[in-house]
C-alpha cells in the first residue's frame, strides 16, 4: 500500500472536454506538478489520464473527468511512495508520509480551484456558465499550475469551490 494516497474531488461547471484539454498536453505537466514525471498509462480522451509517477515520488496518478449535471467533477488520485536512491519506491516515515499527503492535498485542490475560478469565467454560483468569446465554455489559455492564477490571485473568492472531500491518507490529516 503507497504511504501517500491522496484522493480530491471538485465540481466545475464547465464542459468536461474543456476540462480535459487542460491535462491533454504532456508539455504543461511539468509546470502543474514541477518534481514529477509522468508517463502516461491510459489516455481516456475527455474522461482524463492515468500516469505513472516518478521524480520525488514514485506511484500513480489520475485525472477522471465525470459529467455530472451541467458540469464536470475533477477527480484527482496520487498514490506513491516517496523515491529510493535507485529511483525505485521507498515507503515514506508516517510523519513524513502524513506530511507530503497533505502538502500534495493542498497541492491538488490549488490546482483544481484555479482551473475552476478561470474556467467558470466569473460564473456567480447557482448561474449557468458564463458565455466567453470562444463558446459558452471556453476559458482562456491554461492553468499553469496551481499558483498561476490560482487560489490567491486577484478577483473575488464568489464561485467558491464547489463540492469537494479529500483524504490524505497515510495516517491521515
Amino acid at each position: 500500500m503507497p504511504t501517500v494516497d491522496v484522493v480530491d474531488e471538485t465540481f466545475l461547471v464547465v464542459e468536461r472536454a474543456r476540462v480535459a484539454a487542460e491535462f491533454a498536453d504532456p508539455a504543461a505537466w511539468p509546470a502543474l506538478w514541477p518534481d514529477l514525471r509522468l508517463t502516461v498509462v491510459t489516455d481516456r480522451g475527455d474522461q482524463g489520464v492515468r500516469w505513472t509517477v516518478t521524480g520525488a515520488l514514485v506511484g500513480s496518478m489520475e485525472v477522471w473527468l465525470e459529467e455530472v449535471l451541467d458540469g464536470t467533477v475533477l477527480h484527482y488520485y496520487l498514490r506513491a511512495d516517496g523515491a529510493g536512491a535507485d529511483g525505485g519506491p521507498v515507503p515514506l516515515p508516517p510523519r513524513r508520509a502524513a506530511a507530503e499527503a497533505r502538502r500534495r492535498h493542498r497541492h491538488a485542490k490549488a490546482l483544481a480551484l484555479a482551473l475552476k475560478r478561470r474556467l467558470e469565467n466569473g460564473r456567480p454560483p447557482g448561474e449557468p456558465a458564463a458565455p466567453t468569446a470562444d463558446g459558452p465554455n471556453a476559458g482562456g489559455s491554461r492553468a499553469g499550475g496551481p499558483n498561476a492564477g490560482g487560489p490567491n490571485a486577484g478577483g473575488s473568492r464568489a464561485g467558491g469551490s464547489g463540492g469537494s472531500r479529500g483524504n490524505s491518507g497515510a495516517g491521515g490529516s
